[in-house]
């Protein structure tokens, strides 16, 4: 029953959000809808080229340009000013538009010019890489400045948007249409962006903050990335070339993805290690295994694999923003290295799953045993990298123990006050009643009256979903849960 009204709890605040800032929402969507083309079903990029006597997708390529795009972000970013500026958003879309022409005369125009043709394709590639990426960490830091729940409540109702759009494109919509689509996608995703942005941050400097926190390598989040998008790029790269790629299991597999990042996520409130390394890599595991026994072909198969990627793309999203917000860091260097290290991971398994269809000659007794061992390997990954200190030190973001400089029930209260837009008055009642002291104790150290505290909680209620002290203790303590490790000990009881 606790399930059930957690659940009906987290749609209504996936709703609520929804209905605060649509733009933001309408921005996600199109995002990843062109995401989905992009990346997963390879939509731009149906030839090949050959290396060593292999063939790959020229996807492999596309998706180690822009692994490459991230790491000059992420080299540069200190030195780049122009991230503030509306002007920068038109320079992005006019990159995602002009990579669209260019891919679309290689494709339709019929050039017989070899060297032109490859001149074309180059370009639409990297325009399209620039705009894809620079439009992936401007998203990035809007969400991170909004902080960790809105963007896992953002990121559940773009993905089951998103699941709806791309079946009706994948069903409805002939090839002509879709290149429509792809042209009329990067204009929507940046016209809503800036309504989005002049709507949740009128003050830009809240947006374009430069934190002086010192930077570190986040090996371990970067290593999380890599495994996360070679477990779906070795299914990827080996249907791509088999012909049993299905795109109508993108749909299914957002639809699973959203609805179980809201379960583990907002109702369970699963801590961030359980969250991706128990669930989600176990997930991407399983979809292997599936696709070792029951066959690349199985819609099971599929859709576990799908599922686990994006249902893991929801929750690091999730991670990025309480890293960004909660630890401030810099939002292009949070965004910018595990992006760089998704694509890089997405690129060589693409490059796995060709070598081993073509070395298992599209089937046979090696097969099954190829994705055997691969879901072996993510699970051994998985135990590898889960560890109690990854909070702590936020996936080596940051030093350990700066996430909980302020230790304490100040902390989680902090972070719940940015998230839910409680203001201080708020906060400082919040973290007094955590505390334990009564009413009266409250109302003599804060040097206000019974009934400011009870206007104060009413308002504070209202924002948190809850009716009583009891279920602020409550929720207090399973945010803390979420924003700890099994060493910390827990704030409340």
């Amino acid at each position: 029953m606790e399930a059930y009204a957690g659940y009906h709890g987290g749609i209504r605040k996936v709703l609520h959000d929804a209905r605060s800032h649509p733009w933001l929402l309408v921005t996600l969507t199109a995002y990843r809808t062109f995401a989905v083309l992009l990346f997963v079903e390879g939509f731009f990029f149906a030839d090949s080229f050959m290396v060593a006597g292999f063939e790959f997708p020229l996807l492999a390529a596309f998706l180690f340009l822009c692994a490459g795009v991230c790491l000059l972000c992420a080299c540069t970013f200190k030195k780049i000013k122009v991230f503030s500026k509306d002007e920068y958003l038109w320079f992005l879309v006019s990159c995602m538009l002009l990579g669209v022409f260019f891919l679309f005369m290689k494709a339709h125009a019929g050039m017989t010019n070899d060297m032109l043709g490859m001149v074309t394709l180059v370009l639409g590639m990297l325009l399209l890489a620039v705009g894809v990426m620079g439009t992936h960490i401007e998203l990035g830091r809007i969400f991170g400045m909004l902080g960790m729940l809105p963007t896992l409540t953002y990121g559940i109702g773009s993905a089951l948007a998103t699941a709806v759009l791309t079946l009706l494109i994948t069903l409805f919509l002939d090839e002509v249409i879709k290149w429509a689509v792809t042209f009329l996608l990067p204009v929507i995703i940046i016209m809503a962006f800036y309504l989005a942005k002049e709507d949740v941050f009128p003050d830009q400097r809240d947006l374009y903050r430069e934190p002086t926190s010192e930077l570190f390598i986040p090996y371990r989040f970067m290593a999380t990335s890599i495994v996360q998008g070679f477990a779906l790029g070795v299914p990827l790269g080996f249907l791509a070339f088999s012909g049993f790629f299905v795109q109508v299991l993108n749909s299914a597999g957002y639809l699973c993805a959203a609805l179980l990042a809201l379960l583990v996520v907002l109702v369970l409130q699963k801590d961030f290690n359980r969250a991706v390394y128990q669930v989600g890599f176990s997930l991407a595991g399983l979809g292997l295994l599936a696709m070792g026994v029951l066959g690349p072909t199985s819609a099971l198969a599929g859709v576990l694999q799908l599922t686990g990627f994006l249902y893991l793309d929801l929750v690091l999203w999730g991670l990025g923003s309480y890293l960004i917000k909660n630890c401030d860091q810099p939002a292009m260097w949070v965004v910018s290295c595990p992006c760089m290290a998704l694509m890089t991971g997405r690129a060589l398994g693409v490059v796995v799953g060709c070598l081993g269809l073509e070395i298992a000659g599209g089937g046979g007794a090696h097969q099954p045993l190829f994705f055997c061992v691969l879901a072996f390997l993510v699970v051994l990954a998985a135990l590898f990298l889960s560890s109690n200190a990854n909070m702590r030190t936020g996936w080596g973001f940051v030093r350990p123990g700066e996430p909980d400089a302020t230790k304490g029930e100040s902390r989680i209260c902090e972070i719940i006050g940015q998230e839910y837009g409680l203001t201080l008055r708020e906060r400082e009642i919040m973290q007094c009643i955590v505390g334990g002291k009564s009413r009266k104790e409250i109302a003599e150290e804060l040097f206000i009256t019974s009934n400011t505290i009870k206007t104060h909680l009413h308002n504070l209620y209202g924002k948190l979903d809850i009716h009583s002290e009891s279920e602020l203790k409550k929720f207090v303590a399973r945010r803390e849960k979420m924003l700890s490790t099994a060493d910390d000990p827990a704030l409340v009881s």
